[in-house]
Order: C-alpha cells, then structure tokens, then sequence
C-alpha cells in the first residue's frame, strides 16, 4: 500500500511534536501499536573524499503525523512512546492538511520534478496545476538558467519543503490582498 491511500484511509490527521531526533522511534512504535502514522523521508547524501554515506532523514524534523483519533483511543501505544511525545497537534482545517499530506506524499513518490522556466520572479506566488502536487501553492525560490526552485508549504505547520516542478505544472496565482 503506498502512503497516498494510507493517508486517504485516515479520516482526520494530526502532528505528533517529537523529541528531537525520535522521529523514526516513534513512527515504529505507533505502527507497532496499530495507529496509521505517516512521516516523510528524504534522504541525505554526505559525500567525502574516501566514502558516500547515505541517511534517510524526516522532512519535517521533529514531526511525525498520525490519526488523531486512532492516537487518542489506542491503549496499546506504550507510556515509552508516549514520552517521547511533546504534543498532538490538531489541524484546524483537516481536510486541507490531508491535502497537504497527501501532495507530500505524491512528491516522494516521484522524487524527481523539473523545471524549464517559470515566467515569474523571486518571490511570485505560482500554482501547480498538474503532476502530483496539483492544486498546492508555492513561492519561487531561486531563478537559474534552466531549473527553478518553489517552496511548498504545509501551512498547519509553517513547515516548508523546496521540490523542482515543471513549467508546465505552474500557473501564477493571483495573491489574496
């Protein structure tokens, strides 16, 4: 099962506020216990002169996301896990957080998103209309000869992750005055 249906499957999310660098202990121990959880991995190539080391880190560091009310009712989630969670985050609008999620998720799964060139500047706020981050906003970041950077965010969190997307997925959004 790929993590778009599990975060389909899940009615209302939640974020978990970790202790620092717990992230995949506390996923492991959630999954363990039955809850649906989703924490998004990226990895991290740390190149030296003699070796290529390779780390799978989250991408938003300190988060991991839930079901809320699979959290709350599982009594099999151990007081070890537990302790390990500084707070349950509920999202105000949920539905846009499963959205979020779910546009994340996608990202990963493709890991790879081009662009030719946006017809922008730094700072202008596009829309992705195709691909698998349709419908998410973003901000351009850098503008090169070539590849663009846009910044996506989820809001809920004011956490943010940069993904390259191809010209032809983005339109420029009209900004909310």
């Amino acid at each position: 099962m790929d993590e778009s249906t599990i975060i389909d499957d899940v009615g209302r999310w939640a974020a978990l506020r970790t202790a620092a660098r717990w992230e995949k202990a506390v996923t492991e121990q959630l999954t363990a216990a039955g809850v649906p959880v989703f924490l998004p991995l990226l990895t991290r190539v740390n190149r030296t002169k003699s070796k290529t080391q390779t780390a799978q880190l989250p991408v938003f560091p300190g988060y991991v996301f839930c079901g809320e009310r699979e959290y709350r009712d599982c009594t099999r989630v151990p007081p070890s896990c537990r302790k390990l969670i500084a707070q349950l985050l509920c999202a105000p609008d949920p539905d846009q957080l499963k959205d979020e999620l779910r546009s994340v998720a996608e990202l990963l799964a493709n890991r790879q998103l081009l662009q030719e060139r946006v017809y922008g500047v730094i700072g202008d706020t596009v829309r992705i209309v195709g691909g698998p981050l349709a419908g998410s906003l973003g901000t351009i970041l850098r503008l090169k000869p070539g590849t663009r950077r846009v910044l996506i965010e989820v809001s809920f969190l004011g956490a943010r992750i940069e993904a390259t997307v191809e010209e032809r997925f983005l339109e420029k959004a009209v900004p909310i005055a």
